[in-house]
């Protein structure tokens, strides 16, 4: 977790001292109300996807982990809802809100960065994921990025992302 914290630190770091971005030019924009239900929104259209995604994964016989959604496992429920809130966090400063953003900058198109972003996402769970896994990683993956790129704001898919990992802990 220190890691993850870590490197987030330091490409925000990068982002602000180096690059001179305001923080609101990485996706720290002050949420408005509508971003609660978007947040919700997108909470029930990531467990949709994965509900939805299992039986077309089990009928095309991809390999899944077992344990995918157990982020629990062998550690106590204090560090699992910690590792959930670090991995939404640090995943959306990383893949989305910064990304994003520095590619919208330079090429202006919202395809092109949010599809970037999304194979990148996608790309570095393959080493951690089975096929299986993966297909509903890249499908949850494209809700998220449609909301950041909806809504410009990292709050609604970061707090969707640690609510999903939340459930997951809880299990």
């Amino acid at each position: 977790l220190a890691i993850q914290w870590g490197l987030v630190v330091a490409v925000v770091g990068v982002a602000v001292s180096i690059e001179e971005q305001s923080v609101g030019d990485i996706g720290f924009r002050r949420p408005a109300w509508i971003d609660l239900g978007y947040t919700l929104a997108t909470v029930v259209a990531a467990l949709l996807v994965f509900a939805g995604t299992d039986p077309v994964v089990a009928a095309l016989g991809l390999p899944v982990a077992e344990d995918a959604g157990v982020m629990a496992a062998g550690v106590g429920l204090g560090i699992a809802l910690a590792g959930a809130v670090t991995t939404g966090i640090v995943e959306e400063i990383l893949f989305r809100g910064y990304p994003i953003e520095r590619l919208l900058a330079y090429t202006d198109s919202p395809l092109v960065a949010g599809g970037l972003t999304w194979g990148v996402f996608t790309v570095a769970h393959a080493a951690v994921w089975p096929v299986g896994n993966l297909l509903q990683v890249a499908a949850v993956t494209a809700v998220l990025t449609v909301v950041y790129l909806r809504r410009r704001t990292l709050f609604p898919v970061i707090s969707a992302h640690v609510l999903v990992w939340a459930f997951a802990v809880m299990g």
